[in-house]
């Protein structure tokens, strides 16, 4: 379960409903329109935030065990992170909210005065984990729930809520390598072994993700390459539209000059 990688479970979503997108029209190229399909954004996005969270926890010392898209159910639903060392077991929920204001309270937590589920899922997930680790070995501290958020423009903790956690990516490393020392090699090395056991997440069908990095680089930098295309575009379209706006003008002053002139 080790070689699983950072958003494995996300990009083989966003390929599946991507792989039935019809390719982009040259014009639509010309445009730069996104490759993304109607329903894609959003597993895309996903993926990158997992990306570089993932990226952060690539980070930490060796004494910090990191897995991937740990899948906890047939239906849809992975655990994005879990790390087992010396601060103890720990799932993260991922998100991903670019420039949006998010607000966390004792009970919930809102992104752009919108409240949305983040807290119950994070229990859950840490719910999840303690099962199936106590269906086979008793934990000695409790499993940490954290919600890790990605590119926010702001996060205004009013109350920590209580169990779970609210980070920006830009905490999780230094939080993590603060937490006091709970778990000794020994116990940490029982509880790796057993998330590293396939049968662990038997409910849900494995692949080995070969080529899914490939395909998602590829479709990754398409979608750079369509949004520096509209940058490149918008100061050439409102030049366009200035001249044009200018020529409207002009002819309009040139017209009614013309019909105050005449007799």
């Amino acid at each position: 379960m080790r070689q699983r990688f950072a958003a494995q479970f996300m990009i083989e979503k966003l390929l599946r409903e991507q792989s039935g997108t019809p390719p982009r029209t040259l014009w639509a190229r010309f445009l730069g329109r996104s490759p993304l399909g109607v329903n894609c954004e959003g597993w895309y996005l996903g993926a990158q935030g997992e990306i570089v969270v993932g990226e952060k926890l690539a980070t930490l010392s060796p004494e910090w065990a990191v897995f991937h898209a740990l899948p906890i159910g047939g239906h849809g639903w992975d655990i994005d992170h879990v790390l087992v060392g010396p601060g103890g077991v720990i799932t993260i929920n991922t998100k991903q909210h670019r420039r949006q204001r998010v607000l966390v309270e004792e009970r919930s937590v809102l992104v752009d005065s919108r409240p949305v589920p983040y807290l119950r899922h994070a229990k859950f997930e840490a719910e999840r984990v303690t099962t199936l680790l106590e269906d086979r070995r008793p934990l000695p501290i409790p499993v940490i729930p954290l919600v890790v958020l990605v590119g926010a423009r702001s996060i205004d903790v009013r109350s920590s809520p209580v169990p779970v956690t609210v980070l920006d990516a830009a905490e999780l490393v230094p939080w993590l390598t603060s937490l006091p020392i709970v778990l000794g090699p020994a116990d940490r090395l029982r509880v790796i072994e057993l998330l590293d056991d396939p049968d662990m997440w038997i409910d849900v069908p494995l692949g080995s993700g070969e080529g899914l990095i490939e395909s998602f680089s590829r479709l990754d930098s398409e979608v750079r390459a369509a949004a520096l295309q509209r940058m490149v575009l918008l100061p050439l379209e409102l030049a366009v539209a200035a001249v044009a706006a200018f020529i409207v003008l002009n002819s309009a002053m040139t017209l009614i000059v013309g019909i105050l002139a005449s007799p």
